[in-house]
């Protein structure tokens, strides 16, 4: 179990400081100027599906312009550890968090210390009736709870 941390760590590049690469960050700057973002999301901490873009595009739309999606882990939940979802505005982010930027005009927020938590996660959307929501797809969870909220590292 170490080891497969320690080499998730060495993967994403975070060193005992947990801290990504200089290259891998995506801080946006707080200028009135807003710059393209990047098209290609293959070396983003997590994947979205376009299930889920089209139901994060909704959710937006309801909170009004500048509403970016924040994800994180917290202590938890029936498998030890659970997935913490939330809408939040510009304000919000702080220089600690890890930015990415979407072609649909939304940013991901992730507080540094979830970052390894979340490396690889495929972030999905489901309509049916029971079961349906957001999906976590999670590579570095060894157990998951039925209802796939929450995880075991």
């Amino acid at each position: 179990m170490v080891r497969r941390r320690a080499a998730l760590a060495a993967l994403i590049g975070i060193a005992s400081g947990f801290a990504p690469p200089a290259a891998a960050r995506r801080r946006t700057r707080r200028a009135s100027t807003e710059t393209a973002a990047p098209t290609d999301t293959s070396s983003y901490v997590i994947t979205i599906t376009p299930e889920a873009q089209d139901h994060i595009a909704k959710l937006r739309a309801a909170e009004g312009p500048g509403t970016h999606l924040r994800m994180g882990v917290k202590a938890g939940g029936c498998s030890g550890m659970s997935y913490a979802m939330d809408l939040c505005k510009e304000d919000d982010i702080t220089e600690q968090d890890h930015v990415e930027e979407w072609p649909e005009g939304f940013k991901v927020v992730i507080d540094p210390k979830s970052m390894l938590y979340l490396f690889g996660l495929e972030l999905g959307y489901s309509n049916e009736l029971i079961g349906g929501g957001f999906q976590f797809k999670n590579p570095n969870a060894e157990t998951s709870c039925g209802c796939g909220t929450s995880f075991g590292i």
